[in-house]
């Protein structure tokens, strides 16, 4: 499946990823995406320090420092692009591969693998109590990704029959993008500034003064340079 044109660099980087010096470490293109849509949605904030060893597989040998600099620019460059389709409040390209060579259709399990990596390096819990509709944009991620299948098999119990998991797999794959986007407009609608709230009433001018002093508030710490 041709890459959709997320960001002109992409090409320059999908190259570097599939090079002798990364392949094998470094996250394919595909894994890659799903994963800093996550790092892009969490609620706290991600640091490249964090994301970018996770990215890359561990130190690359670079023979360079040029060679790293030039790789670390693309990679940096994929996270804006990524965040900045993220913040059009619309589903985003989802970039996925085939199977393999033999299986043509398209691998959403790596991609949904990288999503949840990506979250994974989030502080926040996701869905602890009270984030029951977070819950639900992530059922096709976890679905797709083959964490409930190899969760019920783990623990020996039966999973939904073959045809019926086909066709929630189907919805699943329709779904993915507009839960994408959901749970990125869901963390940012609660990352937005909270009002400032005082700890304490407001003092009235003619209330007594908070300090003790018995005087009224106007004629002891409401009087300009009164300090206590």
């Amino acid at each position: 499946m041709p890459i959709p044109p997320l960001c002109p660099e992409l090409s320059a980087l999908e190259e570097w990823l599939d090079s002798p010096l990364l392949a094998g470490k470094a996250m394919p293109t595909d894994k890659l995406h799903g994963f800093l849509c996550a790092v892009v949605s969490a609620p706290d904030a991600i640091p490249s320090s964090r994301w970018i060893p996770e990215a890359m597989g561990g130190e690359p040998g670079f023979e360079s420092v040029e060679q790293a600099k030039e790789f670390a620019a693309l990679l940096v460059e994929f996270y804006r692009h990524v965040a900045a389709a993220l913040a059009e409040n619309q589903p985003p390209t989802l970039i996925l591969k085939a199977r393999s060579e033999t299986d043509q259709r398209l691998d959403y399990e790596t991609w949904c693998n990288g999503y949840i990596l990506g979250w994974s390096l989030s502080t926040e819990e996701w869905l602890r109590r009270g984030n029951e509709p977070l819950t639900k944009l992530t059922f096709p991620l976890m679905l797709l990704s083959g964490a409930f299948k190899e969760g019920a098999e783990a623990k020996g119990e039966a999973f939904m029959p073959e045809e019926e998991y086909a066709r929630v797999q189907q919805e699943c794959t329709a779904a993915l993008p507009m839960a994408v986007a959901g749970i990125h407009d869901f963390w940012r609608a609660r990352r937005k500034a909270v009002p400032v709230t005082r700890g304490a009433p407001k003092v009235g001018r003619n209330d007594p003064c908070p300090c003790g002093s018995g005087k009224k508030f106007k004629q002891c710490c409401g009087k300009a340079r009164t300090v206590h």
